[in-house]
């Protein structure tokens, strides 16, 4: 997981810097021209002004994953660099100016600038600050040293708490006391279950698992919206089914999102072929989690205020989940006929949820299936209500009926009833 870095160990005052090493992810952030654009403005306003890379898009490099939201620290305070990038004709938004945080926008790229800042008075969602020019003290307020880890412009590190370290060696450390970084914004519990399932090697701490146990009822501070937002993050890890490998995280996340009542169907996403298992995203994978034949996944939609695309999909499983449970579903005919009556998408959705959810079928079964759905082609019905008025139908009820029950014919047929079949059935 973690690229090699160079022991390259440079002095700067009280700095010490290692240099990046020279893997492709390194120089991606390095090189990303939109950045140096930004650096090189915002380095050059007076003696006390650096920029520096900062948080997730470091901690991502080093690890040579993909790299989405960028966010850059500096010493400037939000209206110096709002006046700067204006007169460069880059529009900048006041997302966060109160906290010290404005969003550049460049060749329709974001890149979240903050000032350098320290903590005088927080409340479990938000934090009062104020601005400091001391790099160090900014770290000192951020949740864990793994994201208290800054890069300049050419590759150097600046790493005040060993975040490079612990990140080698898969340890996710709160910041200073683990109670005191909790009280601040209560979601870090959610943050340290996500961070710890993605990069840790080493078991719990069992101070930080006690900290987390006598802050949990904090959460309740926290917006349904943001403990969501959070919460599609985890479900998005590959590995997401080790939540529940351990028993305190399990316990915990338990706690904390009790509708999580079939979380050993996400046990099975391991054992599937690798072409299949990439296919569940996060949505599916929340669906194993909380479908069943009771309300429990309308309730949860409710409480966290989901999309209704979301809900659309979650409807789709509820309505056929006691047809998962019978051999008969899974048969072509039968899948032809789903995808007729609603889309490919949904009937998918359907096939891989049961490839978790239903012990019964075979893998094997659901790979052949699937293959069979992307190819599958639904011939157009050949009856339309225009041609129904040619045999003395009249627009209303009485044509409707029949063409609905003519295409259930059809349907019923495997779609193979031909146009002079179907007239037959007219005359009659």
């Amino acid at each position: 997981m973690f690229k090699k870095i160079k022991n390259i160990i440079l002095k700067t005052d009280h700095f010490l810097y290692k240099k990046f090493g020279s893997d492709k992810s390194i120089k991606f952030l390095q090189n990303i021209k939109e950045a140096k654009i930004f650096f090189s403005y915002l380095n050059k306003i007076g003696k006390e002004s650096e920029a520096r890379f900062v948080g997730g898009c470091v901690r991502k490099s080093l690890c040579g994953e993909n790299i989405d939201d960028i966010d850059i620290a500096t010493s400037l305070e939000p209206e110096e660099i709002k006046e700067r990038l204006t007169k460069k004709n880059i529009k900048v938004i006041d997302t966060g100016i109160s906290h010290g945080t404005v969003t550049a926008i460049l060749n329709q790229k974001k890149f979240e600038i903050t000032t350098l800042r320290k903590d005088i008075l927080t409340d479990g969602r938000h934090a009062n600050v104020q601005f400091t020019l001391n790099w160090e003290q900014d770290a000192l307020r951020r949740d864990f040293t793994i994201n208290a880890i800054y890069a300049d412009i050419d590759g150097r590190i600046f790493d005040p708490l060993n975040g490079v370290s612990d990140l080698k060696n898969g340890k996710i450390k709160f910041i200073g006391s683990s109670g005191e970084r909790i009280q601040q914004d209560y979601l870090r519990i959610l943050r340290y279950f996500r961070f710890f399932t993605q990069y840790s090697k080493t078991d719990h701490d069992q101070d930080t698992i006690k900290s987390i146990k006598q802050n949990i009822n904090g959460l309740n501070k926290i917006s349904n919206e943001r403990i969501f937002d959070e919460l599609q993050k985890i479900l998005s890890l590959k590995n997401v089914y080790s939540l529940f490998s351990r028993n305190q995280s399990k316990e915990i996340i338990l706690n904390i999102f009790p509708q999580f009542k079939h979380h050993e169907r996400l046990s099975r996403i391991n054992n599937l072929d690798g072409k299949l298992r990439n296919k569940y995203d996060k949505y599916l994978i929340l669906a194993l989690l909380i479908i069943d034949q009771s309300n429990n996944y309308e309730y949860f939609c409710h409480k966290y205020k989901t999309s209704n695309s979301i809900k659309k999909r979650f409807k789709n499983i509820s309505k056929n989940f006691k047809d998962l449970e019978n051999k008969k579903f899974y048969s072509e005919e039968n899948i032809k006929k789903l995808i007729y009556l609603s889309n490919k998408d949904d009937v998918e959705d359907l096939l891989l949820f049961s490839a978790c959810a239903n012990n019964k079928i075979k893998t094997s079964i659901i790979e052949k299936l699937i293959d069979y759905v992307s190819i599958c082609e639904i011939p157009k019905f050949p009856i339309s209500g225009d041609y129904l008025k040619n045999y003395g139908y009249e627009t209303g009820e009485t044509l409707g009926n029949k063409l609905k029950l003519l295409e259930e014919k059809w349907i019923a047929n495997n779609f193979v009833l031909d146009k002079r079949i179907l007239e037959k059935s007219l005359k009659n």
